[in-house]
């Protein structure tokens, strides 16, 4: 008997309409960019959907056929040629003798002239495989599910979890599905329900209501018979058409059953819409406040410069606070933070380690989210290698902050680094050696992701209510691409005779 052969690799990045610039080939190279038989079980992470998937398919005597494997962190569009490379080594292997493709998702990519690269690229490959080759997707739960993207695919499996530590599941949940689909033991269909609702993240936590009750009505559909059952609270810095909330059901052959599954799991995110607008984010200088108010080291997320949700890492809104807290002989510390400034970084490095120096950090105008800042600093040390993340979500992953400078002001530790780094967990602190349990304060950048990277430090933390491109407050984010009406921006109806399948 000749074995099945599935077309497997990956695309995955989180994209953020309101940061400039793009993301390039060599910002892929820096995490993951493999081609044909490069991509292996562990190109992405040991832990990741990929590995998941391809552990099943190995285990049910599947051949995975490598195409590409790229995954970056969130950030500004992607250059189109680098999304085309992606295309054209994955749709070249879309050949006669391919029995099933899965590909590992995030689902909210942008891309340099189109904002639904995903839909794009999955018309392709059923184009190229034809209708009756199945076609199975994981994707993060802050994806953007478009109806191009549902109408080529045939499996749609979902993380349930925020922080990220189910990436795995989500890929084994894929490629199980696909192989039973392989072996003839199911005729797997996908139903969407969209939701005229969007919100930032912070509630976007499993491990508390109300996200944790809709995903355990997602895990409950599947409990009732369906295949697969996701929610989808869509990354909110996306400018798109479709942007919302959607629920997804993949059932055996029902698309009525999973119609209904989908709409009961919408039904329930739509009647707690309210709660996620509850926030316990509060203003910078309030943050610090009552982070020394604590009894050990306490976490300072800075919502609005989430490098996990594409910002650039360049906020100065934290340093500004603590600087202007020392300069009026208030505490401030002792506190670290990073902030990518390639300039700033180039002056400390000409400058050498032991010599003080006036540079500026930060590149904004007067008032903006990264206002310029001048600092009067010692370099303490310079450093230039590899991160490696310890977070769940990319676990093992490496990654390059470039040229990088530890700065001293008085209480307050700057790092500062060439290109964004996810600030997830404490890698870049501790590749650069800060000593973190003698910290009162250490910056996160993300809005829920954090909890599961900086846990080994401290249990500790507080939002600020920052201003960027990943703002809570998403009022001041200029929108012209987004659906209307659309909840919160508008009084939004969902009736039941005019749900938007």
């Amino acid at each position: 008997m000749v074995s099945p052969l599935v077309l497997v690799g990956a695309f995955s990045i989180e994209g953020d309409s309101f940061v400039p610039g793009e993301t390039t080939l060599t910002d892929f190279q820096r995490q993951v960019w493999a081609t044909g038989d490069e991509v292996t079980r562990d190109c992405c992470g040991s832990d990741s959907e990929l590995a998941g998937a391809w552990d099943v398919l190995v285990a049910a005597g599947i051949t995975p056929i490598g195409s590409v494997a790229a995954r970056s962190s969130p950030g500004p569009r992607v250059a189109r040629a680098v999304f085309e490379q992606v295309c054209q080594g994955i749709l070249s292997r879309c050949t006669a003798g391919v029995d099933g493709v899965y590909l590992m998702l995030h689902g909210s990519a942008l891309v340099i002239g189109e904002d639904d690269p995903e839909g794009w690229l999955l018309t392709e490959i059923r184009a190229r495989v034809g209708p009756t080759v199945p076609i199975a997707i994981s994707l993060d739960l802050h994806a953007y599910l478009t109806e191009r993207m549902l109408a080529s695919v045939d499996i749609v499996t979902v993380y349930r979890t925020c922080p990220h530590i189910d990436l795995y599941r989500t890929g084994e949940q894929a490629g199980r599905l696909l192989t039973r689909t392989l072996l003839g033991q199911i005729s797997p269909v996908c139903r969407r329900v969209r939701l005229p609702m969007i919100t930032p993240p912070e509630r976007h936590d499993s491990a508390q209501d109300p996200f944790a009750r809709l995903q355990a009505a997602c895990t409950q559909a599947e409990q009732d018979g369906a295949l697969a059952a996701g929610l989808l609270s869509t990354q909110p810095w996306l400018d798109v058409p479709e942007l919302g909330w959607s629920a997804v059901v993949t059932t055996d052959d029902d698309p009525l059953a999973a119609e209904a599954a989908a709409e009961r799991i919408a039904d329930q995110a739509w009647q707690v819409r309210e709660e996620f607008l509850h926030t316990t984010a509060i203003g910078c200088e309030q943050a610090v406040t009552e982070a020394l108010a604590q009894p050990g080291v306490c976490t300072i997320a800075d919502l609005g410069d989430a490098t996990n949700g594409g910002s650039y890492g360049d906020s100065t809104e934290l340093l500004r606070v603590l600087l202007d807290r020392q300069t009026s002989g208030q505490p401030a510390g002792p506190a670290a933070l990073s902030v990518t400034d390639p300039v700033a970084a180039a002056a400390a490095w000409r400058a050498g380690v032991g010599s003080r120096v006036t540079l500026t950090v930060g590149t904004g105008a007067a008032g903006a989210f990264n206002e310029a800042v001048t600092v009067s600093a010692a370099v303490d040390r310079l450093w230039r290698g590899e991160i490696r993340y310890t977070h769940p979500a990319a676990y093992g992953l490496l990654d390059d902050p470039g040229d990088t400078a530890v700065l001293t002001v008085g209480e307050v530790t700057v790092i500062v680094h060439s290109r964004p780094v996810r600030v997830i967990d404490p890698a870049i602190y501790r590749a650069v050696g800060v000593d973190l349990a003698g910290l009162r304060i250490v910056q996160a950048k993300s809005h829920v992701s954090f909890r599961a990277g900086f846990e080994p430090v401290t249990d500790l933390s507080i939002l600020a209510d920052t201003r960027g491109p990943t703002a809570a407050n998403l009022t001041t984010l200029p929108y012209a691409n987004r659906p209307r009406p659309l909840f919160p921006f508008e009084d939004a109806k969902w009736p039941p005779a005019a749900k938007n399948r």
